[in-house]
């Protein structure tokens, strides 16, 4: 695979979890720099069918919100509402503190967390990320993205609650740390349907990141991008 937009390695190290974003046990990071790919490739769709920004954004399977987050941090320009949802009500609450970080008022929240610790602790690694925490405002500026939480099975046919989103990105569960929690019969059929319910009608993009097993096709979707890294595969796709 190679990178169209993300071309150079950079230090994404500002985003570690548990570092100033906040960690959720049981679940998977992200590859900082992949995210940055996706989302300017889903961005260079739609803005070639006259699409622009702010956007909405949400995560189907979203765990604690750190690619959503990641995202919020990497374009504040373009995003204006980050919507998340996961099965897992206690993940949940990590994601709604990693999204409140998306605001100057949550980071300096976490600004004061992280001195306590460094003033009881006096660790170094609560130094660095008081360093990264300025950075990360420096990216952020005085935005404040919006955003909302909730509980939601990814694999329930029933009427879906969340409508007119932009852009749909979610890392699909696998290996032994994260995996399907619902109770539908088939998920991935389920996710393309409630994801075709999502999205807005008109130019729209699902990006579905997944390990390699998964055939990422559906009939409410045309694929105009499938590229491979390591053990993932990674689908951008729009609604017919």
């Amino acid at each position: 695979m190679k990178y169209k937009f993300e071309v150079e390695k950079r230090d994404y190290s500002d985003f570690a979890s548990g570092r100033v974003l906040y960690s959720a046990p049981s679940t998977t990071g992200f590859p900082v720099r992949l995210a940055s790919e996706i989302m300017q490739r889903a961005f260079a769709i739609l803005a070639q069918q006259g699409v622009d920004g702010p956007l909405r954004i949400y995560d189907p399977c979203c765990g604690g919100a750190f690619l959503l987050t990641t995202i919020g941090f990497l374009f504040p320009r373009q995003v204006g509402h980050l919507i998340a949802t996961d099965l897992d009500p206690l993940v949940l609450e990590i994601a709604e503190k990693n999204l409140s970080l998306l605001s100057p008022e949550g980071l300096e929240r976490r600004r004061r967390e992280l001195e306590s610790y460094a003033a009881a602790f006096g660790k170094d690694s609560h130094r660095a990320a008081l360093e990264s925490l300025e950075r990360l405002r420096d990216r952020l500026g005085r935005r404040s993205i919006a955003f909302s939480c909730g509980q939601r099975d990814i694999t329930d046919l029933s009427p879906f609650p969340v409508q007119d989103v932009d852009i749909i990105i979610t890392d699909l569960p696998y290996g032994q740390l994260a995996s399907w929690g619902g109770e539908g019969g088939d998920p991935l059929e389920s996710l393309f349907i409630n994801c075709r319910r999502a999205l807005k009608e008109g130019p729209a993009v699902l990006a579905i990141v997944a390990d390699k097993k998964p055939r990422l096709k559906h009939e409410a979707f045309r694929r105009v991008d499938h590229f491979k890294l390591g053990k993932r595969q990674i689908a951008l796709l729009q609604p017919l």
